[in-house]
């Protein structure tokens, strides 16, 4: 193949002037194979230049190393070619510059078989129109060129086969398109697919077409007019140009794009049958096509919808209930809404029918459509029933069970924990028992009646699988077991999947008083608690930052701290999971006052009943005491008839007797003693005597005398004193029994002083330490039990 030159602008800028030559007068380049290759050929490129100068060869702006042909002429090898590419060639003294764009590619190939189709919308009464379709087997990276070439049967004599240019349907495409119009007396046609490019031709098989049997039909134009529950029926149109026997298909898809049926009609009516086996109460679209005697399927038509008609519930609700323990009776009954198929329509709302056999009284609630639960009284001789109601009628109703006996729940429940499931295990019960089911119940710990969950399983299951668990939410349940009249049921506490450490704290209230603290705390919101809380720890804190612990299961909220000493306390609780220990939360601060110590409080009780009954029982003794020393004081004589007490007596007959105690050799404090002569005897006061009662019988002694008195009582009294050393000495002979009556009655007075203050202070001198406060200031010593009142108000 001789060169071709290309005939390139070379274009240098001096001096804002462009000088500007073609490149036959500056370099020529040509490749050895050409300007369009095949795919992995190899080839020379040469470059030619009127001049010897500085060459550069590039292969799309890549610097490529040459060879040299002779004097004016270089040359590089291109091996093993894939893709399109440019060359250039540059002279740069005199800035001669040339290039050459190299394609590559195959030469075409295979073509897949073409269909045609005669189209009856587009043909009229002469001719009829026909459209043939081919497609490319090869990818030839140059531009196609594909013809078709037409053949009519019967021929007509000296006829020439017609060629139809094909045409791209897109770029990037390799379908190719003819059209053709041929005589309505032509039965068949034979086409064959001609391409080429410049590396080579191809023609592909004959191919032959029998045009009744290519024709297709328009698509038919649906039209619906009405639907019952249960069917719908169809009209429908055409733009055939002849009356000919039509076959229909019918498609019909419900709401879900779920194809339902194809039904197939040959008719000429523009009415079709009736579309059966419809669901009530849904959404359906339709579609169809045609398709003569012989022939091609129409396209499918566009879609129509239209909606049957509702009916009446056909199934009980799936029902369940729980009973409240505070208040009691009340029964809340729960259920499951009816799926589509089951409804038949849209549920309006509930009717809950409470029927009192006792008293043969009907009660009927009306419950909204939004409501899945509904709390009633529950009665022995109540029947409860739920129903579900559309605008054609209501379900069966689903009986609430009222009455079960306790029977063997499900043995050994294993409950196991994924990160998105909790799944139970379990073993029958009782083998000897019939079971007619179960039922597993979950819900959110603590919201039983307000988001309960259950599903059924039948009698041979012996696992369920929850999927419906939120994460980081905490849940509770039960597997029960039925039997025909009894019910068995095993519980499960405490379930979680995804779980986290809780974000929130408890808010923590303090009650009691003393030394005995309580704490109680409400729960964390659910969205803090981050799964189920396995336990609470209570912290203590006193001024001197000693810090105690207190751990509580999770089941508590409330603790009580005894025997804190006095001080000033912080606490605060924190939550756990299975996680970690949630945040520190709000504190509370209080204070611990002295004496608050329970054991003061026993003592308080002591001091106020069992004091007074000790002391009781001493003053019955000391009262038996005196009685039997009067009764033996009745010889002795009075001092007060002596001659010095009488100078000492006032015309009111007291008698006031100072004593100096610097007379005596004793140096305590100065004591006045005083005496009042007591004119009558109370026999009651000094009990009953024998022998003579008159003053005369008495002897007395004299006080002027200084002799002492013979009686042994006055001796050992005088010895016994202990305001004095000093003893007086009377030889007076007037006696009296008054006087040493009263003396005698207020020496034992003063020894139950003595035993008073005991009844007293008979307690350990550091008990009362601490005060006890009562109220605003109330002390022990304010109540104290003074028992000398006992004695003064005695005599």
């Amino acid at each position: 193949m001789a060169p071709k030159f290309p005939t390139w602008c070379v274009c240098i800028v001096t001096a804002l002037v462009v000088h500007c030559s073609t490149g036959s007068e500056t370099c020529k380049i040509w490749s050895s194979a050409g300007e369009v290759v095949k795919r992995g050929s190899s080839f020379k490129i040469f470059c030619t230049f009127p001049s010897t100068c500085e060459i550069e060869v590039h292969l799309s702006d890549n610097l490529r190393q040459y060879e040299r042909h002779n004097s004016s002429t270089v040359y590089i090898d291109a091996v093993n070619i894939t893709n399109s590419a440019t060359y250039s060639c540059q002279c740069k003294l005199e800035r001669y510059l040339c290039g050459i764009d190299i394609r590559a590619g195959y030469p075409p190939g295979k073509h897949g078989a073409p269909t045609c189709i005669k189209s009856e919308e587009k043909s009229n009464g002469t001719h009829g129109f026909v459209e043939c379709r081919w497609k490319s087997l090869t990818k030839t990276y140059l531009h196609p060129n594909s013809t078709l070439r037409v053949t009519s049967q019967p021929k007509k004599p000296k006829a020439i086969p017609e060629i139809r240019p094909g045409s791209i349907e897109g770029p990037g495409s390799f379908t190719f398109r003819a059209n053709l119009m041929v005589e309505s007396s032509v039965q068949m046609i034979s086409v064959e697919v001609l391409a080429h490019n410049v590396l080579g031709r191809s023609e592909s098989d004959t191919y032959n077409f029998t045009l009744s049997d290519i024709v297709k039909p328009s698509p038919p134009v649906l039209n619906l007019v009405e639907c019952s529950s249960r069917s719908c029926n169809i009209t429908w149109g055409h733009s055939l140009k002849v009356n000919l026997q039509v076959h229909l298909q019918v498609q019909y898809r419900d709401v879900t794009d779920l194809l339902v049926a194809e039904e197939d009609w040959l008719n000429t009516s523009s009415e079709l049958p009736s579309v059966l086996s419809l669901e009530p109460s849904r959404n359906y679209s339709f579609r169809a096509r045609a398709k003569l005697n012989s022939g091609l399927w129409s396209d499918w038509s566009t879609l129509v919808q239209n909606r049957t008609q509702e009916e009446a519930p056909n199934k009980e609700l799936d029902i369940w209930f729980a009973r409240a323990t505070s208040p009691p009776n009340i029964l809340t009954v729960y259920w499951k809404s009816l799926n589509e198929s089951e409804a038949r329509g849209r549920v309006l709302g509930y009717l809950v029918h409470i029927n009192d056999n006792h008293t043969e009284s009907r009660t009927t609630h009306n419950v909204s459509a939004n409501d899945a639960h509904f709390s009633v009284q529950s009665c022995v001789s109540c029947l409860v029933t739920v129903s579900a109601y559309n605008s054609k009628g209501s379900s069966p109703p689903a009986r609430v069970p009222s009455f079960f006996k306790t029977a063997q729940p499900p043995q050994e429940l294993h409950v196991t924990e994924s990160k998105d499931n909790v799944s139970l295990y379990w073993r029958k019960a009782d083998h000897t028992l019939q079971s007619t089911g179960y039922l597993v119940e979950w819900y959110l710990q603590d919201q039983q009646f307000e988001k309960l969950q259950w599903m059924r399983l039948s009698s041979a299951e012996s696992q369920a699988v929850i999927t419906e668990i939120d994460p980081n939410k905490c849940y509770d349940g039960a597997v029960y077991v039925f039997y025909e009249n009894a019910l068995g049921k095993a519980s499960f506490t405490g379930v979680n999947t995804l779980v986290s450490v809780p974000t929130g704290a408890p808010s923590v209230n303090r009650d009691g008083e003393g030394q005995a603290v309580t704490l109680t705390w409400t729960q964390i919101p659910w969205r803090q608690r981050g799964g189920c809380i396995r336990n609470y720890t209570v912290y203590v804190k006193n001024n001197k930052d000693s810090e105690h612990m207190y751990h509580v299961p999770a089941s508590e909220h409330q603790y009580t701290i005894d025997h804190l000493p006095p001080d000033t306390y912080i606490v605060w609780v924190t939550a756990w999971t299975e996680k970690g220990e949630g945040p520190r939360g709000e504190t509370i601060k209080f204070i611990i006052q002295q004496g608050t110590n329970p054991l003061h409080w026993l003592l308080l009780a002591a001091s106020l009943f069992i004091v007074p009954l000790v002391c009781l029982f001493k003053w019955l003794a000391r009262w038996q005491r005196l009685k039997m020393i009067l009764i033996s004081l009745k010889d002795v004589p009075d001092p007060s008839n002596s001659k010095l007490a009488k100078s000492f007596t006032d015309n009111k007959g007291k008698m006031d007797l100072h004593v100096n105690p610097s007379d005596f050799s004793s140096e305590e404090e100065e004591v006045i003693v005083k005496f009042m002569e007591i004119q009558k005897e109370n026999d009651e006061d000094l009990g009953r005597r024998e022998g003579p009662t008159d003053a005369s019988s008495v002897l007395r002694p004299d006080w002027d005398s200084g002799t002492e008195p013979q009686t042994p009582y006055l001796k050992s009294l005088a010895q016994a004193s202990d305001s004095s050393d000093y003893t007086h000495s009377s030889q007076d002979t007037g006696t009296t029994t008054g006087y040493i009556a009263s003396q005698a009655e207020q020496s034992v007075l003063e020894e139950g002083q003595e035993e008073d203050e005991e009844c007293i202070d008979h307690y350990p001198s550091n008990v009362f330490d601490e005060p006890i406060v009562f109220g605003r200031g109330l002390t022990l010593d304010a109540v104290k039990i003074d028992c000398r009142n006992l004695w003064e108000n005695d005599g």
